[in-house]
């Protein structure tokens, strides 16, 4: 048991020290997870009509986009680079139209959005990875405004 234990521990060294010696970052698919969990979440949020919540997840979006945005080359892409230039223009257009109370425009600007997404996929030779609005709800929250 102790043997397997330490086979364990150093199995697990010699992993982290492989990924280390790479321009992988172990990151980025749990930030393009967190990204389209609240890309997700600001869709139910525009379907509801809750622009109070749209703007909530659109800023959290915006925070995770930056933060891919930190990563200098995944595959040799500079993805964050590519990130940022892409997405955030288009953020910025959706949370206008939220900002202006225009949840139609954002509505739009959403769609623009996830558009971005698949044409940094496209240029990231990650088009396999196509991203598009899911009306299915598998949160354990209402979208819909308080009452």
């Amino acid at each position: 048991m102790k043997r397997r234990a330490i086979g364990l521990v150093v199995g697990l060294w010699l992993a982290g020290a492989a990924l280390a010696e790479t321009d992988e970052s172990p990151h980025l698919v749990g930030l393009m997870g967190d990204m389209q969990r609240f890309a997700h979440k600001l869709q139910l949020s525009l379907d509801a009509e809750n622009a109070l919540l749209a703007d909530f997840y659109a800023h959290e979006l915006g925070g995770a986009i930056a933060a891919v945005g930190q990563i200098d080359s995944y595959s040799d892409y500079p993805v964050g680079r590519l990130t940022t230039s892409t997405l955030s223009p288009l953020l910025k257009k959706l949370i206008a139209g939220l900002d202006a109370g225009d949840l139609p425009r954002a509505d739009k600007a959403f769609d623009a959005l996830l558009e971005g997404c698949n044409r940094c996929h496209a240029m990231t030779e990650h088009d396999y990875i196509r991203v598009q609005r899911n009306p299915t709800n598998p949160y354990l929250q209402n979208f819909s405004a308080a009452p």
